[in-house]
């Protein structure tokens, strides 16, 4: 009978595994996009003005969308699971942007607004992202046109403060998790009138 131990040694060895081929990956995908962009350079300075210069901006637009959306898989992958980190939400959330456009990716679908200087919260990153990424994920199959999810970092000093503005009657686990994790930090959960939106309030991180 595996020992006690053996399940989470063998989980260990997995996610280094994962990790490792991550980076791999990551390489690859740096070389094969420096490729690109040093020859769309080149096409751009001799390609006629016009059609010719927007489909080569539009080929160039495509491809560092598939840059930020590829970084953000991979660092997601590589991520620790089961630790809480000190991070900002506005760190958090940037780097996640990608994805979340990816899953919402019709106009008006997602709004951002990122605070220049909220403070480091501590919580389990890697469950915060999974958890807001099947959030948007539930949102797109449940509100695939119109208003769909808006996040909001708010400005303040003592603590980091998330906005969250979505479908009116909303309910999902990605939602739940959510208000689980928040609270597991020592934060609270404070919901909008009509249901319309919630508020996630985490106490600031001393990294000194």
């Amino acid at each position: 009978m595996p020992s006690e131990e053996a399940g989470p040694r063998r989980q260990a060895e997995r996610m280094a595994a994962i990790g490792r081929l991550a980076r791999t990956v990551q390489h690859d995908i740096n070389n094969l996009l420096t490729v690109i962009f040093a020859n769309l350079e080149m096409l751009k300075r001799t390609a006629a003005e016009g059609g010719p210069q927007r489909q080569l901006t539009r080929v160039e637009e495509a491809a560092r969308r598939f840059d930020g959306t590829s970084r953000a898989i991979l660092s997601l992958i590589r991520r620790p699971a089961g630790e809480q980190v000190a991070i900002r939400l506005s760190e958090a959330l940037e780097a996640l942007q990608p994805l979340l456009h990816m899953i919402l990716p019709a106009p008006g679908a997602f709004a951002l607004s990122l605070a220049k200087l909220d403070p480091p919260v501590l919580i389990e990153r890697s469950a915060f992202e999974e958890a807001l990424l099947a959030l948007a994920q539930q949102i797109a199959e449940a509100q695939p046109r119109g208003p769909a999810l808006g996040l909001r970092v708010a400005e303040e000093a003592a603590a980091g403060v998330l906005d969250l503005t979505l479908p009116a009657g909303l309910a999902t686990e990605g939602l739940a998790r959510l208000g689980a994790l928040v609270r597991e930090a020592g934060g609270e959960v404070v919901l909008a009138a009509g249901g319309e939106g919630m508020q996630l309030r985490l106490p600031g991180h001393d990294l000194a």
